[in-house]
């Protein structure tokens, strides 16, 4: 078992004998928290919290009236715990904040009980981590009482016996006989003795997502937070402390990871004694879960993922638990077809013929499954009207025709949803004004034209499950393009009464993973692909139900060098949606190369390549075929240099079994001739690979201590992909 409970001195370990987390119940059935990082045998108690004699370590006993020490070294302001109480001494945060009967939100928690046990729980209605047998991981249950009012918050820890991860998440319950309200219910707490750690964040916007931020931490709180309604493109549910000398090789780090869609926020506080608490879960903006008696909320999971070899392991232990332990669908393993999109193409001005085109165009390309996007159902013409009517426009598009001319060509087809959002000018709306969110009598904002279908209506959602069903029941579909392409706000529905107005945000999440859930079980087969105007909700809870999502709108291949990269820090590369596009800053090769280190295909009207584009991408769909699936979508990735810091991005992955790479090497601004080695990472120094890039076979010491040889004159945007592959000898070539 990997989580002990030593009865004597009340410890808890938490340990995969690589990584230990150590706490402690103390004599007052607080939770203290004593360590965490790389494996640790045993621990000394007594020498961890003792920080000296402070005013602190006493207290006034509630049965006497006479000041008491506490007998534990602890300190009510200072010490590191596992569930800090709401309105006591400690005010570094508090992860829970409950609103009593009697209008206070003073909370004190105290441990009453625990259960270990082999597995891990499953959490009803929201995305999470799973086991794929009961022997991946362990999970402890503590259950903490608050000593004012009888309610119970229930932590739970599970500890995966072959990744370097923690998933935590919490339930409140209220068995009292008087409704409570949760003003604050956050997945996860996390102290640490010291501050002296780098923060990484990844913020941005539409075009520009998830943008690396490195800011050393300093005194007072800092906030990653979204209240967008969606996890967004201003900031992404993922962040990692590293220490100073952190690379991607060395040195220690943390991540934090929210298997969550809708608001959150990242809280990293560093007091005056220096020490920080990370707290992660649901933003507490415009959030109140209301409670009555015996009713519970539960929170959704957060991940702590550890490090104590650089930021590329912790990347890489995230990338295997997203494959192996998040996404259900049968493709997550699977090889994928090479996807031509329509949209940026022609975006809505198209009909059958113009489709049918395309999709023999898209054939000499390589193209396994067509998409048609945006514009083929009730009147949509532009982007005005007729989210909502989920019917296909006859007038326009005759679908049957369509999905013949693929499958005449050995192609699978695919199309576009918007299922969230409603437009004022669409029959549904017309027909039901109210399915939208709002308050009537207040002007509403619009976005694209767009109102939010109010999703914690089950009526809406209902609504929209069946008309998307009736297409996909009834046409041989093989993926879907889920979009997402506005915020949420005017934050009001008329279907809940008004004392729960403050869990409309939750709510909303709540009925849109029942909508995806029912859809993926209904369509197993189909092919589900995310996306929010791009990036903007690209998180571990939509891998939950998708295995890719489109990383974003801006398809600039050089932009696209940062996005894809600073992506990579938490999601694999098989969950990026990666696209040739018709941008021209670049040749069709760079582009090419680019989205193969994602998960590959077209965007553009194939009617205007010329034979050399072709040839082009052509080449890369045969390295695509032949290494993809092994060496990408199921590798392990190295980044080997930053855009963000050098004028390159050059990264590449590497097969489970170290016999195949593919490494990526390019450019921004224009070099001279100069020594340029590029070191690579990941082989085995013992094997023997071939290159493509001088065709030649060295043994992989020399590729890890020398170098691929790129001394040459590089004009702008020059990008190289390179083949390993191993052989038996230097002679085999």
């Amino acid at each position: 078992m990997a989580i002990s409970f030593d009865k004597k001195r009340k410890l808890f370990h938490l340990t995969n004998n690589k990584i230990s987390y150590y706490f402690f119940v103390n004599e007052k059935n607080i939770l203290q928290h004593l360590y965490f990082g790389s494996y640790l045998d045993d621990i000394n108690i007594e020498s961890i919290t003792n920080l000296g004699w402070d005013w602190s370590k006493t207290y006034l006993e509630k049965d006497t009236n006479i000041e008491k020490f506490y007998q534990d070294n602890y300190y009510s302001d200072r010490s590191l715990t596992e569930m800090a109480s709401h309105g006591v001494n400690d005010k570094k945060g508090a992860p829970i904040i409950i609103n009593h009967k009697d209008n206070s939100n003073l909370t004190d928690l105290r441990y009453k009980s625990h259960r270990i046990y082999q597995g891990k729980p499953r959490l009803s209605n929201l995305p999470h981590t799973f086991l794929n047998n009961d022997f991946e991981a362990d999970s402890l249950e503590i259950v903490l009482g608050d000593i004012k009012d009888d309610i119970e918050v229930i932590l739970t820890f599970t500890i995966f016996n072959n990744l370097n991860v923690i998933a935590r998440n919490t339930t409140i319950k209220n068995n009292s006989s008087d409704e409570i309200r949760v003003r604050r219910a956050y997945s996860l707490q996390l102290d640490l003795p010291h501050s002296n750690y780098d923060l990484y964040h990844f913020h941005g916007d539409w075009c520009l997502e998830r943008q690396i931020s490195k800011q050393r931490l300093a005194d007072g709180l800092k906030r990653i937070s979204s209240n967008f309604g969606r996890s967004s493109h201003e900031e992404n549910p993922f962040a990692i402390l590293a220490s100073p000398n952190a690379n991607e090789d060395e040195g220690e780090a943390i991540g934090f990871s929210f298997v969550y869609s809708g608001n959150f926020a990242i809280d990293v506080n560093v007091d005056k004694w220096k020490t920080t608490r990370v707290m992660m879960g649901i933003k507490d903006e415009d959030f109140e879960i209301v409670l009555g008696k015996d009713e519970s909320f539960v929170t959704p999971e957060g991940l702590i993922i550890y490090s104590n070899s650089g930021i590329g392991e912790l990347s890489r232990t995230l990338h295997d638990l997203i494959r192996n332990n998040l996404i259900r669908s049968k493709y997550v393993h699977a090889k994928r077809p090479i996807l031509f999109n329509s949209w940026e193409g022609c975006y809505f001005d198209f009909n059958t013929e113009v489709i049918c085109e395309y999709i023999k165009d898209a054939k000499k390309i390589g193209t396994e499954l067509f998409v048609l996007d945006d514009g083929w159902f009730g009147t949509r013409d532009d982007d005005t009207q007729a989210l909502g009517d989920w019917y296909i426009n006859k007038e326009k598009v005759d679908l049957n025709k369509i999905i013949k001319t693929c499958h005449d060509l050995d192609i699978k087809f695919g199309i576009w949803f918007e299922p969230e959002m409603i437009n004022p000018n669409s029959k549904l709306f017309k027909e039901h004004p109210e399915f939208a969110l709002g308050y009537k009598e207040m002007d509403r904002s619009l976005s694209r034209h767009q109102l939010v279908l109010d999703t914690s209506n089950k009526k809406a959602v209902d609504n929209i499950f069946e008309q998307m069903c009736e297409i996909l029941d009834n046409y041989d579909i093989d993926y879907v393009k889920w979009d997402h392409n506005r915020w949420i706000s005017d934050i009001y529905t008329y279907h809940l009464d008004h004392k729960y107005q403050g869990e409309i945000y939750h709510r909303l999440m709540l009925g849109s993973y029942d909508l995806m859930e029912r859809l993926c079980q209904r369509y197993p087969n189909i092919l589900f692909e995310g996306c929010a105007s791009g990036g903007g909700r690209f998180d571990l809870g939509i891998l939950y139900y998708a295995p890719q999502i489109w990383t974003s709108d801006e398809t600039d291949p050089v932009q696209r060098l940062f996005i894809q990269y600073s992506t990579s820090m938490a999601y694999p590369l098989s969950s990026m949606g990666a696209h040739v596009s018709k941008n021209p800053i670049t040749s069709y090769k760079t582009k090419a190369d680019i989205a193969l280190f994602g998960t590959y295909g077209y965007e553009f009207d194939p009617r205007k390549l010329t034979q050399k584009d072709i040839d082009e991408v052509n080449e890369v769909a045969d390295i695509y075929h032949k290494y993809h699936h092994e060496v990408i979508q199921n590798g392990d990735l190295y980044r080997l240099y930053s855009p963000y810091e050098t004028n390159y991005m050059s990264m590449m992955s590497v097969s489970k079994d170290k016999s195949k790479a593919l490494i990526l090497f390019a450019n921004i601004l224009k070099e001279n001739n100069r020594y340029r080695y590029l070191k690579l990472k990941g082989i085995d120094q013992d094997k023997y690979y071939w290159n493509s890039f001088d065709n030649k076979v060295h043994k992989g010491d020399y590729y890890l201590n020398v170098g691929l040889n790129l001394t040459r004159w590089l004009d702008e945007f020059t990008s190289f992909l390179i083949i390993l592959e191993e052989r038996e000898s230097y002679e085999e070539n």
